[in-house]
């Protein structure tokens, strides 16, 4: 396993003096995707106020409870034309599905939550009903990714809070270059590539520290703001333990908490699922900040990755472990 980067330095020529900037390119340890850190102090976006976004998206969300019963997409197969409940989470199919099996998950009452008010039972509910859903699909390989896109600048239509669900026999672009690349390093270490991750990183500067059965740590080349990944002591979603679920919602929490005082407001986070793929793959989850949504919010997604498939960070990983080990 090797944590290899390039550094380019890049010189300015503004206001008579001649400035220079780093620029590292990193490598995923395990696929060798490159990501480059831009190490120059760009200002984000100001979370400002977006009230009267909340309140006019509130008028029409089909999430909400007074919509949601008669909107909702059912399931007529899986769940029996059913609308699934746990706590505040309901659990019904996609309108507009990615996959064979796609499922919607209203994880909160609230149409609207800041980032330090999303609770544990949040994420636990949706992760118990999707266990509950996956016990249900018939044999045979499928690939398991668990999703959430929050405000408008993370790339949701829906303000309300949810999950997604996708359940495919084809796997996503990048889904498969982690089983293949994680097959091959199978082969070679006799161990799957996640478990010695954590043994490698543990007490090093991006190891964050650990929940419940549940390690964290920042990714050595980010692919997008702050990304922080969670690495479970059990493999398969379908089979975890209430306490592994507890561990990735405690986890989620604490890193949104963070976030919120960086001044972020929105995020994404995916779980690649290690179910029925085999020893050389593990679980992972992983979750990134986005641009702060306010009125004038930016993309910060352009051309080198939408064509290049390479993020572009300003924000160093060893510097933002030491700052979210302070809260942890």
């Amino acid at each position: 396993m090797e944590f290899r980067k390039e550094v380019e330095i890049s010189k300015i020529l503004i206001g008579g003096n001649v400035e220079e900037s780093a620029v590292e390119i990193r490598y995923d340890p395990l696929t060798l995707q490159t990501s480059r850190i831009v190490k120059k102090n760009i200002p984000m976006p100001f979370s400002g106020d977006f009230e009267e976004e909340i309140t006019s998206s509130r008028n029409w969300c089909p999430f909400c409870n007074e919509r949601v019963e008669d909107l909702a997409a059912r399931d007529p197969e899986i769940m029996k034309g059913e609308i699934w409940r746990r706590g505040e989470c309901l659990a019904f199919s996609n309108i507009m599905p990615y996959s064979r099996y796609s499922l919607i998950l209203r994880i909160a009452e609230s149409h609207y939550l800041r980032l330090s008010e999303f609770k544990k039972s949040h994420f636990f509910d949706a992760f118990k009903l999707i266990q509950d859903y996956i016990g249900k699909l018939p044999g045979g390989k499928l690939y398991i990714s668990i999703g959430m896109n929050y405000l408008k600048s993370a790339g949701s239509s829906v303000m309300h809070p949810h999950i997604q669900l996708l359940v495919s026999e084809n796997a996503t672009d990048l889904f498969a270059r982690l089983e293949w690349s994680a097959f091959e390093f199978f082969e070679v270490n006799g161990r799957d590539y996640w478990s010695l991750l954590v043994e490698k990183e543990k007490g090093g500067e991006r190891y964050v520290g650990k929940t419940q059965k549940t390690d964290w740590l920042a990714a050595f080349a980010p692919k997008g703001f702050f990304h922080f990944i969670g690495i479970p002591e059990e493999t398969e979603f379908a089979f975890m333990s209430d306490e592994q679920l507890e561990g990735f919602s405690e986890g989620i929490t604490r890193i949104l908490k963070f976030y919120e005082t960086k001044g972020f407001n929105a995020f994404n986070f995916t779980f690649f699922c290690g179910d029925r793929i085999g020893k050389h793959f593990r679980t992972n989850f992983h979750i990134v900040a986005r641009t702060p949504f306010s009125k004038y919010y930016w993309c910060d997604v352009f051309f080198p990755k939408l064509f290049h498939d390479e993020s572009v960070t300003f924000f160093s990983p060893e510097d933002y472990t030491r700052e979210l080990k302070n809260l942890w």
